[in-house]
């Protein structure tokens, strides 16, 4: 299967199904090689095994049906390899994918003269292309070059089934078992091919089938296939080298990366190709095919030059939850300056990376209801207890609450000293999120009662909570350090609403109230509340007022209403 890391400038009318032809191609040739290769290793008991083997597998792929697979694929698998190839807009590859690449081109050439002298002689002259037939053909002159046939096309498969498999969550458990099998069928196919060919040889029995007019028309229209097969490889290696040397001189996008480099590279090839090209650390597991999503990268300017993504990106934009600024770097063709950043390291990307579903960990826009609470003058309250004293308290408090959060759909982000910040509708509407927020704070007003019941003679004097909730757009993501022990980082929210709720919270104790919630999160809600103090306040960092509703007490709120949302 051909495989190269780079997705081409435009498809010329081919779409991403083209992706899939060349791999279920690719697999069935695949097929056909194991097979044959198998049978090869056969010639180990003998050569009537051998012959016995051929004659199920002939009975399969020279059938109709076995006959218009096995041509089909093979011509659609060369057709989208070299038009995958000439598209092309990098010579940067991995080590693995240039062998590959290399590999593919050469086998035709190989390959043509043994069609011939097997299923084209059999086809045109009525020959029995048996064993017995094709190991007097080419044992032992031409040994070394079936060999290197067999080496070839066996490692060109291998490659391209290992960078397909290597994105299935399952496929590290299997890696060891398919390494051996890489290595053991090529070996005892090699072994019973040259077992066979030595016993013929040894018995006398060698002698091919062909006569010497068949032998020489055969070997004529052979090379002429060769020829044709070498001119067009040749003439695709020249259109390569010639749009590199014209993309050279023609014009120039600008890209900018986060980190503080910028590049200047001729318009064509996608920003993966880009990054590669100027030695800018980009991820990307698959090789830039959209199997996964390691190359995505957020677009921070530009991003209206940009052309929609196509049905592959799509694809996998959509399965990550990616929003609408981040793309693939293997499928953006950049036309325009751009400036970007990547989302995941270069280094230290696995197979589990690749398909996740988690969208926290890039970063996303999203509507979301913020809550903070505080316990008023604690620092005063814990001044003249003993430290064990204090942190009973606290993790008595913290836990509770956390508790009639998590209870009411809520996620809480951190602990902040005696403060908790929670947030609400990350998986929800934001109607709902605002909904869920208010229940959770009249369940912590209820908590609150209790708590100061069970841990009166801990305390000198009840605790007083001031609780802020606010609704707006954040920036949602995980952030910090991930551990060695692979443990992920919380999720947190960053942004103005963030710093509005904040200051909400802190205006509890100015206000003389346990709850602030803002019209905003009432209006987000849809619904109409009693019990509250309408007021308009300043926040600091933030230019205009905002709208708010106090309550003296938490379980003085009271839905009157359902508003239509």
């Amino acid at each position: 299967m051909t495989a190269e890391p780079s997705t081409p400038l435009k498809t010329s009318g081919i779409g991403p199904w083209h992706k899939n032809i060349r791999l279920y191609s690719g697999l069935i040739l695949f097929a056909f090689v194991a097979g044959h290769l198998s049978n090869h290793a056969v010639g180990l008991i003998s050569l009537e095994a051998m012959e016995s083997v051929r004659a199920i597998r002939t009975a399969i792929w020279r059938s109709p049906l076995g006959t218009v697979l096995l041509a089909g694929s093979l011509l659609l698998h060369v057709y989208f390899a070299l038009h995958k190839f000439v598209l092309r807009r990098s010579w940067r590859m991995s080590l693995s994918e240039g062998i590959q690449l290399i590999f593919g081109l050469t086998i035709p050439i190989l390959l043509i003269p043994h069609l011939f002298f097997t299923r084209t002689a059999s086809e045109t002259f009525g020959i029995d292309d048996n064993y017995a037939h094709v190991l007097s053909s080419i044992w032992p002159d031409g040994a070394l070059k079936q060999t290197a046939l067999m080496l070839l096309v066996w490692t060109h498969g291998c490659i391209g089934i290992h960078l397909w498999l290597r994105l299935k969550p399952w496929y590290p458990k299997v890696t060891q078992l398919l390494y051996t099998l890489a290595i053991l069928v090529p070996v005892l196919s090699l072994a019973g091919f040259a077992v066979a060919g030595r016993r013929l040889l040894a018995d006398g029995s060698i002698q091919s089938a062909l006569t010497g007019a068949q032998r020489a028309s055969l070997g004529g229209s052979a090379t002429l296939a060769v020829n044709i097969a070498a001119a067009i490889i040749v003439l695709a290696i020249a259109y390569r080298v010639c749009v590199s040397v014209y993309e050279r001189f023609g014009p120039t996008v600008k890209i900018t990366y986060a980190h503080g480099q910028t590049v200047v590279n001729h318009i064509g090839p996608t920003l993966l190709d880009i990054s590669r090209i100027h030695g800018v650390p980009h991820a990307s597991v698959c090789g830039g095919r959209a199997r996964c999503s390691t190359c995505r990268v957020r677009v921070l300017k530009g991003m209206e030059t940009l052309p929609t993504p196509n049905e592959a990106e799509k694809r996998v934009l959509e399965r990550v939850g990616a929003d609408g600024s981040v793309r693939l770097a293997c499928q953006l063709t950049p036309s325009k300056a751009l400036s970007v950043a990547t989302l995941l390291p270069a280094n230290g990307i696995t197979t589990s990376d690749t398909e996740t579903t988690d969208k926290y960990l890039w970063g996303v826009d999203q509507t979301v209801t913020i809550m903070f609470a505080d316990i008023r003058g604690f620092t005063s309250l814990s001044e003249n207890k003993l430290p064990y004293d204090v942190v009973f308290v606290l993790n008595q408090y913290l836990g509770r609450m956390s508790d009639a959060i998590s209870a009411e759909g809520g996620y809480v982000d951190k602990f902040l000293g005696d403060g908790i910040m929670a947030l609400f509708g990350m998986e929800k509407s934001s109607e709902q999120g605002a909904r869920e927020a208010i229940a959770a704070a009249k369940a912590m007003n209820l908590v609150l009662s209790s708590l100061n019941e069970s841990l009166e003679a801990d305390l000198d004097e009840p605790l007083i909570i001031g609780i802020g909730i606010h609704t707006g757009p954040a920036i949602l993501g995980r952030i910090g350090v991930k551990r060695a022990s692979g443990a992920a980082q919380r999720i947190t929210a960053l942004g103005d609403t963030v710093n509005t709720t904040s200051r909400l919270e802190s205006a509890c104790k100015d206000l003389r109230c346990q709850l602030i919630v803002s019209q905003e999160t009432l209006n987000v809600s849809g619904l109409t509340v009693a019990g509250g103090t309408s007021e308009l306040i300043s926040v600091k960092g933030r230019e205009q007022p905002v709208s708010i509703v106090t309550f003296k007490d938490a379980s003085l709120l009271n839905v009157v209403d359902t508003v239509d949302s």
